[in-house]
């Protein structure tokens, strides 16, 4: 039991779990994938951003990740589309490192 729903995060889960395993059999320390992608933040959901009592699996979305930081035009907050997309080139780009690490 992992506290994720769906077959796609079944397996991110999965990925993960042998790559923390194989840093612990090699005598390192595993590293987690950053919060902003959606590895980081499934695990972070999983294992403590969500209360003990109330605590419901679930499937990737982009609630569960960190807003970006950039801005639009008129320095306010981003949304929609331009939201989704800034999160999504964000998490292709920190996973990218984390994979290559």
């Amino acid at each position: 039991v992992t506290g994720c729903e769906g077959y796609v995060e079944s397996a991110a889960v999965g990925l993960m779990a042998g790559r923390f395993a194989a840093a612990e059999a090699r005598g390192e320390a595993p590293v987690p994938p950053p919060p902003t992608t959606a590895h980081g933040a499934l695990l972070a959901h999983i294992t403590g951003g969500a209360d003990a009592e109330t605590f419901q699996p679930m499937n990737v979305n982009f609630g569960l990740f960190p807003p970006p930081e950039e801005t639009d035009e008129r320095g306010r907050r981003l949304r929609g589309r331009s939201r989704k997309l800034a999160m999504s080139r964000r998490a292709l780009r920190d996973l990218g490192d984390w994979a290559g690490a």
